[in-house]
């Protein structure tokens, strides 16, 4: 028995310290995991950036950024979950990098230096791909849900309904708004056509001229408009009454059209998709075949009830919010002189981020007319640039802002 109880003790004593070991190699193995994603996902860049009115604090400033934008890039093409992310980070990097969406982690200078003109920094930093997916998920959602207007003309039933009155268009915006796109209202959308009809007729063809883009963005805040056409008609009575299906109603829908960015003008999808409805009246039928197509076109919500885009709307996100990285903006500015005009433009050009470009495009009386490239929104750049503007040299009253335009008074600080 003696024997017996000395053997069980041993046999437990050896389970316990196989588990420990066990347990110690599993733990030993996790940190060096997490050890070896750390430095996989770590790195050194060198950025650099011109010194502007002797201001080396700036410069050092937009090396660090510059560096850190370099290092996002490095380590998210050297990593397998990184580069599966890469070609969405492009469409809106500008935007990300702009916004200092603080993408590298424990960062470490490493060292910084002048050479010139020229001010240069050395980092060392963490890039952790989830993170960037983050920041890419919030631009794309931010910068790349604009706000549509839907102008269809539409044949239904061998009826004519003009653009701002169609079955089509409240499709679209059911479909759309339930995965929570954003729309002008319809109410002020028929208003438009009667109030301001030669303008809208322009915008139903897809002519933006200025007046239109005007018109769209400025009154309703349409940054995107869906145009075209959409016709319903019967078909297939005789397949149906070979079915037995003689009180049932076949009628097809075919939907041609294009979505056009209202800040520049230019097409950024178009499509064309035809599907059948069926019911047992004729008005439902043709409202059915129109959903159908829509969704082809558009996407649908799945079994989890997710919506699902198709590749017109996910076109148009890429390509809206990829505009969106080098967007123009409108500056009407009084109060400068020239010389204080050129500072102000070298100033506005230096030292707001996301400012690309600045480009003098004459005068309107006493005011001068600037175009601004700028990654982002409107009321972003606004929001920089009275916020620096003491910094910079200036006091600003912003009298107008509109979604592609501001209008401003500056007085140089002395």
């Amino acid at each position: 028995m003696k024997k017996f109880i000395v053997t069980l003790l041993s046999l437990i004593l050896l389970a316990f310290f196989v588990s420990c070991g066990g347990g110690k190699t599993v733990k030993e193995d996790s940190e060096k995991s997490s050890q070896k994603q750390t430095v996989q996902n770590r790195g050194q860049e060198t950025g650099y950036a011109t010194i502007f009115d002797n201001d080396t604090a700036l410069a050092r400033d937009r090396a660090l950024d510059d560096a850190k934008a370099k290092l996002v890039r490095k380590i998210l093409g050297e990593t397998v979950s990184g580069t599966s992310i890469m070609e969405d980070y492009e469409l809106v990097a500008n935007i990300v990098e702009a916004k200092s969406y603080g993408l590298v982690k424990n960062i470490k200078i490493i060292k910084q230096w002048q050479e010139g003109t020229e001010y240069f920094v050395t980092i060392e930093g963490t890039v952790e791909p989830s993170v960037v997916e983050d920041a890419i998920e919030d631009a794309l959602n931010r910068y790349g849900r604009p706000k549509f207007m839907v102008l269809i003309k539409e044949t239904f039933n061998g009826k004519e309904n003009m653009p701002g009155f169609t079955e089509t268009e409240m499709l679209i915006q059911e479909i759309m708004g339930n995965s929570g796109f954003q729309f002008v209202d319809a109410a002020m959308t028929q208003e438009l056509m009667k109030r301001e009809k030669a303008k809208m007729q322009k915008a139903v063809t897809g002519n933006v001229s200025e007046d239109v883009q005007d018109l769209l963005l400025d009154d309703a805040g349409a940054e995107v408009i869906i145009i075209g056409t959409a016709e319903t008609k019967a078909q297939g009575e005789e397949t149906l009454k070979r079915a037995g299906a003689t009180e049932m109603k076949s009628r097809s829908a075919i939907i041609r059209i294009k979505a056009i960015d209202v800040y520049t003008g230019d097409i950024l999808a178009s499509t064309s998709k035809q599907a059948p409805g069926l019911h047992i009246e004729d008005e439902t039928a043709s409202k059915k075949a129109i959903e159908n197509a829509l969704k082809q076109i558009l996407g649908k919500t799945d079994e989890n009830g997710k919506f699902k885009a198709a590749d017109f709307m996910k076109t148009i996100v890429n390509k809206f919010v990829k505009a969106a990285n080098a967007r123009e903006i409108k500056v009407l500015i009084a109060g400068l002189d020239a010389n204080e005009l050129r500072n102000f433009r070298d100033q506005v050009s230096n030292r707001i981020r996301g400012v690309s470009q600045v480009i003098e495009k004459g005068r309107v009386g006493k005011a001068a007319r600037l175009e601004v490239i700028f990654a982002g929104k409107t009321n972003d750049f606004e929001q920089e640039l009275t916020a620096k503007a003491s910094n910079m040299g200036f006091e600003i009253d912003v009298k107008s802002s509109r979604p592609n335009k501001l209008e401003i008074v500056a007085k140089k600080i002395k």
